[in-house]
């Protein structure tokens, strides 16, 4: 039976939840946390609570799961045309290129796709995050102080895949998972019994709150911070003249919070066509009374706190409320195997986990067993694979020779010798255009961002050029969609149009005029 280790690093305490598993599923066996100190740089601090966290806890584990502290992975939402992995990953590397402000060569990223179908195309929604190399590897090297090697370091939001994954797929309805920590937020939207379909983490928290409650009452930081845990309150929970000046400094400090879960949720659902119907609410900063009621009123979403289930909870204890929930989900993320686990794992290329070579090495005369097995196995495949690619080809290589001999007049076997032949400059197939208007109408509709209140009253689509008619509140949305076209290759120049306001001045009428050339066409930076 292995033992799990699901480790969350928080800013304000460290909390583990030790799992083990068993042949019929799995066991929580403890739940401890430790503060984490208030002065010095991130990393000093974690390593100094998982000192006193470790020293007063046996934790012993087969494996240990992180998630990355702060925010210092970005996370990047990609709709790709196809589901194949290799495709995926060969294609990723150019898409994560375009998007860092740094070389890709300092950057580790990892990803999660989900298969999508439109008619009988499928796709793959792809959720990439990334980070800079030295900054997880200053992460390894602190844990490994504490004599900590992480087996998985995923990312904070796809985590709480495995709580969607507990939740009773009732609908098709979108579930928002909101963890509101200390001094970041993380999120994730997906189905219930589902994979997560986006993910983000952002600056934002309890300690946001700690402080306005220092300023509006002119104390310091610890005694706001125990007088919130104590008794802060917002909305309906609020009772005294005290608690309602505190409520109105805490409501000030969530609006960031408010309005970064608000357009998350709106982009969501006009990429996904799927509504959030409703938002589980954990993290350190879930237990302020009064708060989930508040969120649901702000964002119009029926809005819980988190409950653990029944077994997690005994195991757990009484001191294990919200907060609790993401050691919980990592340790879960430890021991799921197949469609329940993510892949997303930044203990990849360089950063790989080396100790599953010293595990092979304790197991070399199972697997050479297995070895020997799968040898004979993959050689009687091989040659019933054999025979069947066999004939497969050379049913290929007439269908090869029947197309060539109609289109050229003569049969040629050799598919690359064919497809040079069909591309030359003489072949029939040279004047088919390499793009066309649905294309082109398609890269439009890409880059008008998804929370733009920009609307397309006109599209005329040429191959050589495009007008775009639109409205919107005001002209700083036209410069913003003509920033997000000009990211496309083939979008050369971008010509504006007279702008018109409205009578009642509301909204304004913009053309836009899109010069389309690409730079395969030979002749991009002529005239």
């Amino acid at each position: 039976m292995a033992r799990v280790l699901g480790l969350d690093l928080g800013s304000h305490s460290v909390k583990a939840v030790l799992l083990e598993t068993t042949l019929r599923g799995f066991q929580v066996k403890s739940y401890s946390t430790a503060p984490v100190p208030t002065e010095g740089e991130r990393l000093p601090r974690l390593e100094a609570a998982l000192t006193q966290l470790l020293s007063q806890n046996t934790l012993t584990a087969d494996s240990v799961v992180v998630s990355v502290p702060g925010v210092s992975m970005a996370t990047h939402s990609l709709a790709l045309p196809f589901s194949d992995q290799k495709k995926v990953e060969a294609a990723l590397s150019g898409e994560v290129a375009d998007q860092l402000p740094f070389d890709l060569d300092e950057a580790i990223y990892d990803y999660q796709a989900n298969e999508t179908k439109s008619g009988d195309v499928k796709g793959a929604q792809v959720l990439v995050g990334v980070m800079r190399k030295q900054e997880l590897g200053s992460l390894l090297e602190s844990l490994k102080k504490s004599k900590l090697d992480p087996r998985v370091v995923t990312h904070p939001g796809l985590t709480y895949q495995n709580v969607l994954a507990t939740l009773p797929a009732t609908s098709d309805e979108g579930v928002a998972v909101v963890d509101i920590g200390h001094e970041r937020t993380s999120m994730a939207i997906g189905r219930a019994g589902g994979p997560v379909d986006f993910a983000r983490t952002f600056m934002g928290g309890g300690l946001a709150l700690t402080k306005a409650l220092s300023n509006e009452f002119k104390i310091g930081l610890p005694e706001a911070q125990s007088w919130k845990e104590t008794h802060g309150a917002v909305g309906t929970e609020v009772v005294g003249p005290d608690a309602e000046r505190a409520a109105g400094a805490f409501l000030r400090a969530l609006q960031p919070v408010i309005r970064e879960l608000r357009s998350s949720i709106k982009a969501y659902t006009a990429k996904m066509k799927r509504p959030v119907t409703k938002l589980l609410l954990c993290g350190g900063t879930a237990k302020l009374m009064g708060l989930a009621s508040q969120l649901e009123k702000d964002l119009g979403i029926a809005t819980t706190v988190v409950a653990l289930p029944p077994d997690a909870q005994g195991a757990l204890g009484l001191n294990a409320g919200p907060e609790a929930v993401q050691a919980w989900a990592l340790a879960l993320r430890g021991q799921a195997t197949g469609a329940k686990a993510p892949r997303f794992n930044l203990r990849r290329g360089e950063f790989a986990f080396k100790s599953d070579f010293d595990f092979a090495k304790d197991k070399l005369g199972q697997i050479g067993a297995f070895a020997v097995v799968l040898l004979v196995l993959l050689i009687a495949s091989g040659i019933a694979r054999n025979t069947i690619l066999e004939r497969r080809e050379k049913a290929v290589d007439q269908i090869l020779c029947d197309v060539t001999q109609r289109i050229l007049g003569k049969c040629e076997k050799n598919f690359d010798i064919a497809l040079n032949l069909l591309e030359g400059k003489e072949s029939p197939t040279a004047s088919v255009p390499k793009r066309s208007a649905v294309t082109l109408l398609a890269e439009v509709s890409q880059r008008i961002p998804a929370d733009s209140p920009v609307t397309l009253d006109r599209v005329t689509v040429d191959l050589d050029r495009i007008e775009v008619v639109c409205q919107a509140p005001s002209v700083k949305q036209m410069e913003d969609m003509i920033t997000a076209l000009k990211t496309y290759k083939c979008f050369r120049e971008i010509s504006e149009g007279k702008v018109e306001k409205s009578k009642d001045g509301t909204k304004v009428t913009f053309r836009l005029d899109v010069k389309v050339e690409c730079p395969e066409d030979g002749n991009a930076g002529q005239g």
